[in-house]
């Protein structure tokens, strides 16, 4: 199985939650922790599967591997071929939210086969190539917690982030 690297390109604010996800389903589907470097220290490793993600203004790789068209808060887009994997957001949000759905669209769909061996080895080949787009319908949104009260906060609103 190949090593998986993250290169980023900004590691403040939101995108860190973004990088650590990412990190978290990465080691979660492998059992193994991926490379973190910035967008600035990558030197090209041929054994790796890569991940770029960021916005195009942080990460110099996003904006040469990318030439989707961003126009929407919060949105992203996700592209995968072969060992490269971009994740790209119009702004961290966006990067956060496709780092969330890198994971709800493509690894779920790709380890659940539903054939007679259930759960597909994603990582001992190459990706399939895969692509998808998206952004938030509404632009304000809030939390409800249905009158409860709430004794893990980070709990909960790390699954409000999950559930964007």
């Amino acid at each position: 199985m190949k090593k998986n690297m993250i290169i980023y390109g900004s590691y403040e604010g939101i995108q860190i939650q973004a990088i650590k996800h990412l990190t978290q389903i990465l080691l979660d589907t492998t059992v193994e922790h991926p490379i973190c470097v910035s967008a600035d220290k990558y030197v090209e490793e041929n054994a790796c599967r890569h991940f770029f993600i960021g916005t195009k203004e942080s990460n110099p790789y996003v904006k040469q591997l990318s030439d989707k068209e961003l126009t929407h808060k919060e949105e992203y887009y996700i592209k995968v071929a072969g060992d490269t994997v971009l994740i790209e957001g119009s702004d961290d949000a966006g990067v956060l939210y496709g780092c969330i759905d890198f994971y709800n669209k493509y690894l779920m769909k790709a380890e659940l086969t539903h054939t007679q061996a259930y759960f597909k080895d994603i990582y001992s080949g190459v990706f399939e190539d895969f692509e998808y787009s998206a952004y938030p319908a509404t632009e304000r949104r809030g939390l409800w917690t249905w009158g409860y009260v709430t004794y893990d906060y980070q709990r909960y609103i790390d699954n409000m982030v999950r559930l964007k």
